[in-house]
């Protein structure tokens, strides 16, 4: 009840008690509220039963909407016949195979600088000296003071290349097991680091014809003496210009006998600027020249890598008398007798450039901006003062006192470079072609296909990429899509069923969108069409369903099916193109794209059918909720009315019974005195 209990209802009749109250809601909550109570339930287990169905229709369209996308067809296998190549592929790439050469691996540069030493900490050089070389296109010169340390010198290098060429110490072994390493930071060609002397040029990508005297290379051998190399070589301007030349180049070398023995140790022919430049190189110091009637065309520019100056001053030549006496080896040169107090900077410069010229061994010159250019034969100048005079002239005329060797010299003496890994480009052939790359990871010889190179091929035993179709995939679909059905049909016999026999019906027997979706289902799984004037169907591929609605997979069959014909496979199962008499085309869709059209309508979006029939479910119990609490409502008013009623009855009828009582007590006193 709804209101409270009246503790004294029925005292006064014995009748008009709670208990016929009680008796009598319940009979109107039989009649009124449990028919709605009922269909409460009904709708839950509707609402529970549609999100079970839901889920199914929401698994099976899983690999039916892979098998009804193009995509699916698209996907590739790779198989290598060789552990020299790792290989994958992008969707869609044609189905061939693949020959590849692995003729080497890219590979970064590194090289020893110096002798060994015995910590971190010891001195790599008691004198000033530069050390130069050349890398990605760009020449560095690192300046080391004397008596900085090894890991100093690791350090200037690092920091003066950005990080392009890395100096690291090494711990070897031994009494002295430390050694500098300069390595460079990335791989291939054009991350080589030259020391000595570098010719370089920009090589053209047209074609090249050179015959005699056409391009003619001027190196020095391994006795001193200038060999002259005469390079042929004729291409029609597809292929890669510069390797190439490269290669013509390392051929001519390796043809004379004085100079094949120093190819990759002290004469290197590179590749630069990503390939398309090339790099000749003397690790010893010695000049290099290209000559001939196409050098210039070639890009060799002026053709000539000279051996560097000793000493190039940093400051012009004071003007004016000069005064003091500066040492040039044992040779006293006298500034105040050489120089007159209105003389420019260039006439002292030259006046000086010339003294030293007339000294045995010695060079010198100016460029007309009043600052000196010092070398030697010998590859080492020594610079002098007797006095403190003496040192404010060698100030004066731009130079600084010490013994200055040449690259030559430090090369014997102090740096000692030993190449221990030569930077160099993967080279690979394909289709003919020789191909290099700066790295062992190569993407854009053959469209779609990546390539990870790991080792080398034997010669006349290419690797051969193999590319096939991902049949796996589609298979695998085609397994879930029978396993999905035959989880979501045993469901809808269930709810939509009804037994005449023992007259039990399923939640949705009567429901339309629910009991016509096996039907409709099935209806599009025994698609079948014409096909070169054989009956396609699923069937052909190995799915079957028996008289009980359960539907079979021979795996086997569906195998061999899609490798016979994989086009048919994908025309059946996706659809194809058709072209109309009009010339437009138009697409017929494939027995799975059939099927998740109608799952699409079925579970896709809020206005498909099951999410419709959900909502209008959910606006039912909205309604049932209303209904019920209505009617409880009109129970609590209809009782409580009730009971204040039988409260004014049962007074009424106490009063009654009371006044009976003494009229009857009355009665019964004159009968006993009677």
């Amino acid at each position: 009840m709804a209101v409270g209990r009246i503790n004294s209802l029925g005292v006064g009749s014995g009748v008009l008690s709670y208990d016929v109250i009680d008796k009598l809601r319940e009979a109107d909550e039989k009649s009124m509220i449990r028919p709605i109570e009922r269909k409460m339930e009904q709708n839950v287990e509707k609402q529970t039963a549609l999100a079970e169905i839901k889920t199914l229709v929401s698994a099976i369209r899983t690999p039916t909407k892979i098998l009804a996308d193009y995509s699916s067809y698209l996907g590739r296998t790779t198989n290598v016949n060789s552990d020299a190549i790792k290989a994958t592929v992008a969707s869609g790439v044609p189905m061939q195979d693949i020959k590849v050469d692995v003729h080497q691996l890219a590979q970064g540069d590194i090289n020893e600088v110096g002798g060994k030493f015995e910590s971190r900490d010891s001195v790599f050089s008691e004198n000033d000296v530069s050390l130069s070389f050349y890398t990605q296109g760009r020449t560095y010169k690192i300046d080391i003071k004397g008596g900085m340390s090894v890991g100093d010198v690791a350090q200037l290098v690092t920091d003066e290349t950005n990080g392009e060429v890395t100096g690291i110490i090494m711990k070897t072994g031994g009494s002295k097991p430390y050694q500098l390493m300069l390595n460079s930071k990335g791989m291939g060609d054009q991350s080589r680091i030259y020391f000595g002397t570098v010719l370089s040029a920009n090589i053209p990508s047209s074609a090249m014809d050179l015959g005699d005297d056409d391009l003619t290379l001027q190196l020095t051998d391994k006795n001193g003496n200038e060999q002259s190399l005469s390079i042929k070589l004729k291409t029609d301007g597809s292929g890669d210009s510069a390797l190439a030349l490269k290669e013509a180049i390392r051929e001519a070398i390796e043809s004379n006998s004085e100079l094949k023995d120093l190819l990759d140790t002290e004469i290197n022919v590179g590749l630069d600027k990503d390939g398309k430049g090339l790099v000749i190189n003397d690790l010893r110091g010695y000049g290099i020249s290209a000559t001939g009637a196409q050098a210039s065309s070639l890009g060799f520019g002026s053709g000539q890598a000279k051996q560097e100056p000793l000493i190039e001053s940093g400051q012009m030549v004071k003007e004016g008398k000069l005064s003091g006496v500066v040492m040039i080896g044992s040779v006293p040169l006298d500034l105040a007798k050489m120089t007159k107090d209105k003389n420019t900077s260039e006439q002292n410069a030259q006046i000086i450039a010339q003294a030293i010229e007339n000294i045995a061994g010695m060079h010198a010159s100016t460029d007309g901006s009043g600052k000196l250019t010092l070398s030697s034969e010998v590859g080492e100048i020594k610079i002098s003062a007797q006095d403190e005079a003496g040192k404010q002239a060698i100030e004066s005329i731009g130079l600084k006192s010490g013994t200055i060797q040449s690259y030559a010299k430090l090369q014997d003496s102090l740096f000692k470079i030993k190449n221990i890994q030569r930077g160099q480009d993967s080279l690979i052939s394909y289709n003919g072609a020789q191909i290099s790359r700066p790295t062992n990871e190569i993407n854009d010889v053959v469209g779609g296909v990546s390539m990870s190179l790991q080792s080398t091929t034997e010669p006349g035993k290419p690797a051969i990429i193999s590319i096939g179709r991902d049949d796996a995939n589609i298979i695998e679909q085609v397994k879930e899509f029978v396993k999905a059905y035959n989880e979501l049909v045993p469901k809808l016999n269930e709810t939509t069923r009804y037994d005449e026999d023992t007259s039990i019906a399923g939640v949705f027997n009567g429901v339309s969108d629910i009991r016509t979706i096996r039907s409709s289902l099935n209806s599009l799984i025994s698609y079948s069409e014409l096909v070169d004037g054989k009956l396609a169907s699923l069937v052909n591929y190995g799915i079957t369903l028996n008289d009980k609605g359960v539907m079979f997979l021979d795996e086997s069959m569906l195998t061999s099916a899609i490798s016979a014909d994989p086009k048919a496979a994908e025309e059946f199962f996706y659809g194809k193109d058709k072209q109309e008499v009009s010339g437009r085309e138009t697409h017929i869709d494939g027995v799975f794209a059939k099927i998740d059209k109608f799952l699409a309508t079925l579970a896709d979006g809020s206005n498909s059918r099951l999410e419709a029939f959900g909502s209008s479910l959910e606006r039912d119990a909205k309604a049932l909720q209303k209904d019920k609490k209505s009617a409880t409502e009109l129970l609590d008013t209809r009782y409580e009315t009730m009971a204040s009623r039988f409260a004014a009855y049962d007074s009424q009828i106490a009063k009654t019974k009371n006044a009976f009582g003494s009229v009857q007590m009355m009665i019964d006193q004159s009968v006993a005195k009677k």
